[in-house]
């Protein structure tokens, strides 16, 4: 018996000191790239993409249905979305799914972008909203003269607080596609989230916005 215990401990301390050699396996910690105007962006290497990963963190005065409202605003989104210069609706599966086409405008060198996104609402019994963007690259043929974007997936979380608050936390990992430098789309992944979470704190003021009512969303 005495053995059989003294192999078992051997055998845990071999497996503990295997496991401490490996701490390169463990995901990089998020760093804090920005923090200014309620708006903290955050930024680590991606475990999908060469491109870092990005997470937003912020407060906006506004109820769950008027947020809901502008992202299902699609052919709006160039107003509030970095870069964004034309979107438009290929297909509504609900009120609550749909699949459109976003065109994006890339600093140069790099070629302008597409994709197609694949967007899906849900909100849970304690109102908490989850936002789901896909990009869905074989939707659509490819357009001449554009880069279809191989890989973006953006997640949100979005909990409702007192006095008409949201709290957003928000991830987004991206692989832009072909030949651009890591380090010119890394560059952006400050300031695109910033000035996209900086617009639609504005946008949300719209009474379009400010007012609406989802049939499938309770605030």
């Amino acid at each position: 018996m005495k053995k059989i215990v003294v192999t078992q401990n051997l055998l845990l301390l071999s497996l503990l000191i295997l496991a401490a050699g490996f701490p390169a396996t463990a995901q990089k910690s998020w760093e804090l790239k920005k923090d200014k105007e309620g708006i903290r962006v955050y930024s680590r290497t991606s475990e999908h993409s060469r491109f870092n990963a990005i997470k937003v963190e912020t407060i906006l005065p506004a109820r769950l249905g008027a947020l809901t409202a502008l992202l299902l605003d699609i052919d709006h989104y160039p107003q509030w979305s970095f870069n964004s210069q034309q979107a438009y609706v290929l297909k509504r599966v609900s009120p609550s799914e749909i699949y459109f086409y976003l065109l994006i405008h890339s600093p140069w060198p790099a070629s302008d972008r597409d994709l197609v996104v694949h967007l899906r609402i849900t909100q849970d019994a304690g109102k908490t909203m989850n936002i789901v963007e896909e990009s869905v690259p074989d939707f659509i043929p490819p357009k001449k003269g554009l880069v279809r974007v191989p890989l973006s997936t953006e997640h949100w979380i979005v909990t409702p607080l007192p006095d008409s608050r949201l709290r957003i936390d928000y991830q987004l990992d991206l692989d832009p596609g072909a030949a651009v430098p890591a380090w010119l789309v890394n560059s952006f992944s400050t300031r695109g989230p910033f000035e996209t979470f900086g617009n639609i704190r504005e946008q949300l003021r719209q009474p379009k916005y400010r007012d609406a009512t989802i049939s499938f969303i309770k605030d």
